[in-house]
């Protein structure tokens, strides 16, 4: 546990996150068009209790409510995203829903006149329904879709937004979205198809990602003076054996296979796929007697385009796992996921390490993991700037507010983010709470609790309560350092 008080650097950003499915409702209110979550959340046996987010913490009605919470809580930035369909119905400019675009406005103005900076996420996982019927992901022809919507947001409230996010987790979407390796969330189950879907995925969200970058460097920055980045979520992994040469190698390949497919095109002088990644594609590619790799190739021109189209890197940390190669026996086994299968790779957990959360979830409290990834960063991409965009803790409704659990895990990590600018050098500019409030947390429902707030989802008017999190987050926030927790007589203190 942290207890010792540590400065960060002046102008450090501390911020909190949520995203526009997770906390808006008003699914079918003043012409929001409905997206891939709406849909896939009213198929019986998708959501683990039988939820969807028609409601959800009905942030689309309450957004006095939910700046009074950042004021609360001091921080300088909030992370949100819009709704691609609240705003564009069937996901086009070609129909404009004006109620949603009041709604993103009246959210923007009363951030900048509490003092917070919007950073707004283009896409938060919730692709317009209307253009999933028309190949989504899958069709080379979103990057334009995408693009034109960005172009949309940039104009619309580009004046007032100067911090941009185009995706979020492409590689969360597309191992859960097209292949089901962790959950099976929105669009679907593509079992039969998950050797070559996931690959074709990420590459139309990386084309469309360089196209909205391109859009606003050409078109908007020289007028708004703004920055574009993108997110991604880093898994670290550590060696199983650190004396084993097979699994370093295995944890070396591991990270280029999960952040490096990513970043690379992106951040890498040279761009494109990572060599180990496209060579270990070839491999199972040829072991299977295909004619071609499953992974998709760039054109010389999107190469171009995609290298350097960031201005900053948003990273979202929540697991590290030990990682070995795998033996030829075990590629025999029944049930393996896929992405396992193509880096060649078992991963497991020190049954010593800190759970948290339900009995099934993957999260564990490994703060060094989160050190290592922001170093191997630095020296992976030279050292670029680094935004924490998440970093959070569930729970389970019958826990206590006072999260104890919630703030150790917090503390330890920020002491690892600290640590990583002092000792090992790396330009990290802020840090994220996942998230500001409990919210519908997509395939678990409101199974997993990740908020600063509570949300009492059983009450009409969702009430929100301030968690001990909250007051230790805000002492944070103020004093621009780590702080110890806070003792459970925290709770009788106004917040």
């Amino acid at each position: 546990m942290v207890t010792e008080n540590k400065l960060f650097p002046e102008g450090f950003i501390w911020s909190v996150a949520t995203s526009a499915f997770q906390i808006e409702g008003g699914a079918r209110e003043d012409g929001k068009g409905l997206s891939i979550w709406d849909a896939f959340t009213h198929r019986e046996g998708n959501i683990a209790d039988g939820s969807d987010a028609d409601v959800a913490c009905d942030s689309y009605h309450k957004v006095e409510e939910d700046i009074k919470m950042l004021k609360q809580l001091g921080v300088q930035q909030y992370r949100f995203s819009f709704s691609w369909t609240r705003l564009l119905p069937n996901g086009t400019p070609s129909k404009v829903n004006p109620k949603g675009v009041e709604y993103y406005k009246k959210l923007i103005d009363g951030l900048l006149e509490a003092g917070i900076e919007p950073l707004v996420t283009l896409y938060h996982w919730d692709l317009p329904l209307a253009l999933n019927d028309r190949g989504g992901w899958l069709t080379s022809e979103v990057a334009e879709w995408f693009a034109d919507y960005a172009r949309f947001s940039f104009r619309t409230f580009g004046d007032k937004v100067k911090k941009w996010v185009t995706l979020n987790e492409p590689w969360t979407q597309v191992s859960c979205g097209y292949n089901g390796d962790l959950w099976v969330h929105a669009p679907g189950k593509f079992a039969e198809f998950n050797d070559w879907i996931p690959y074709l995925a990420a590459h139309n969200m990386l084309r469309a990602h360089a196209k909205a970058y391109r859009v606003y460097d050409k078109e908007f920055r020289a007028s708004q003076g703004g920055q574009v980045g993108l997110v991604n979520i880093g898994l670290w992994y550590e060696p199983l054996n650190p004396e084993s040469e097979s699994d370093r190698s295995a944890a070396a390949r591991s990270i280029q296979m999960q952040l490096g497919w990513f970043l690379n095109p992106i951040f890498h002088p040279e761009g494109d796929y990572p060599e180990a990644m496209k060579q270990r594609m070839r491999e199972n590619s040829e072991r299977e007697g295909r004619e071609t790799s499953r992974l998709p190739e760039f054109t010389e021109a999107e190469l171009e385009e995609l290298r350097g189209s960031s201005d900053f890197l948003g990273l979202n940390y929540y697991i590290t796992y030990l990682v070995r190669e795998r033996t030829e026996e075990e590629y025999q086994e029944k049930g393996m996921r896929r992405r396992l299968y193509d880096a060649g790779t078992v991963e497991s957990v020190d049954p010593k390490w800190k759970h948290f959360g339900p009995e099934y979830s993957p999260f564990r409290s490994i703060p060094w993991g989160l050190r290592r990834l922001l170093k191997w960063i630095k020296d992976e991409y030279g050292n670029p700037t680094v935004m924490i965009t998440e970093n959070g803790v569930p729970q389970r409704e019958a826990e206590s507010d006072y999260d104890q659990i919630r703030m150790e895990v917090l503390s330890e990590h920020i002491d690892a983010v600290h640590q990583a600018i002092t000792l090992d050098g790396c330009s990290v500019i802020g840090y994220t709470v996942w998230s500001l409030m409990d919210n519908y947390e997509w395939a678990g429902g409101y199974e997993l609790l990740f908020g600063l707030y509570a949300v009492d989802f059983e009450d009409p008017e969702r009430k929100r309560t301030p968690r001990a999190s909250a007051r230790w987050y805000k002492k944070v926030v103020k004093t621009n350092s780590v702080v110890p927790i806070l003792e459970e007589e925290c709770m009788n203190e106004e917040i």
